[in-house]
């Protein structure tokens, strides 16, 4: 009797959690299928843009979902979360599929491009010096850098003796580095005169690569998301008169499933390195469920792919991203 007893609170222990985790799913599917719509209409809405960042986590949703309610016989809730499935893996597959071909790898000149986003309270420094003497990279670009890591960034000089540097204190300070000289650098303020860009122009063998540094407003508040949006839009400006092949290489504050970023890529012409490669999340690091691409490198079309990742954890809230690349050469 004593054992039929234990084995009916199981029982209905078993089920309560049963019955609390299909009302979990349920919510979960509802939300997670009508956030992967109201997306597709961030263009009308900060608000609405915030839902379109997050894909990975539908798609994780959906999936658990979807098994759950197919093992438990609930036809329309399978339907519902194979519905929110769907809608997620056609946006994010097409990240997987490669662009290139072993064979048709290019042979131009090759450039390693590195961007970490350092975070101004981040202390371990040692993290980023060894992140530089490990990868070697041609060109590097460091966000959120304050006076402190100024400074600190100068032992990485052996490596990248040229730079440009606009340190500030509230988490948006740039750095560039170069292995070669940096030709017409300039700070350049695209949308906001408290954020700014960096430009410069590098020789690398026998071509000349302009590069775009920037990390616009999160948006926050209504203020930042329109500067943001403008800065952008500047950009894609900008970049559309230059005659050098080139990047745009910073944290946007934007993934590539908002509006946004899709107008800027459509209006620029540029091509993000990461296709082929993955989704490859970069932010928040402490924070893996929550992980979306926020930072980019951005290229023009005559500059080719060879491999983009992120790197290890650095201390700050964001991944490092690396690419390496395939320049032109001049014919």
């Amino acid at each position: 009797m004593q054992f039929i007893q234990h084995f009916l609170k199981i029982e209905g222990w078993q089920a309560q959690v049963k019955n609390a985790l299909l009302r979990w799913l349920i919510i979960g599917t509802v939300f997670s299928t009508l956030f992967s719509l109201t997306g597709y209409l961030g263009g009308s809405h900060r608000y609405l843009e915030l839902t379109s960042h997050f894909k990975l986590q539908y798609l994780g949703v959906g999936c658990i979902a979807l098994i759950f309610f197919s093992v438990t016989r609930r036809k329309w809730l399978s339907l519902v979360s194979l519905f929110c499935v769907a809608l997620n893996l056609a946006v994010i597959v097409p990240w997987y599929i490669p662009q290139l071909t072993d064979a048709a790898v290019p042979a131009g000149t090759p450039m390693k491009v590195l961007l970490a986003n350092v975070l101004t309270s981040n202390r371990q420094y040692s993290k980023i010096i060894s992140l530089v003497e490990k990868n070697s990279p041609d060109i590097a670009v460091f966000l959120e850098v304050n006076e402190v890591w100024s400074k600190q960034l100068e032992a990485i000089q052996d490596i990248l003796p040229y730079s440009l540097v606009y340190p500030r204190e509230d988490n948006f300070g740039i750095a560039l580095y170069s292995k070669t000289a940096l030709n017409d650098p300039a700070y350049k303020f695209f949308a906001d005169e408290d954020v700014v860009s960096l430009l410069a122009d590098v020789r690398f063998s026998d071509q000349i690569i302009s590069i775009v540094a920037t990390h616009p407003l999160p948006p926050s508040n209504q203020e930042y998301f329109n500067g943001r949006n403008t800065q952008l839009e500047e950009i894609s400006k900008y970049v559309q008169q230059l005659k050098n092949p080139h990047l745009v290489v910073g944290d946007l504050n934007a993934t590539m499933w908002s509006p946004y970023y899709k107008q800027f890529i459509q209006k620029s012409g540029l091509h993000n390195t990461r296709a082929g490669f993955g989704i490859l999340p970069t932010w928040p690091a402490q924070s893996p469920l929550l992980y979306i691409p926020l930072d980019h490198c951005l290229v023009s079309s005559k500059i080719k792919v060879r491999d983009t990742k992120t790197l290890g954890n650095i201390g700050s809230d964001h991944l490092p991203l690396i690419c390496d690349l395939a320049l032109p050469r001049k014919t």
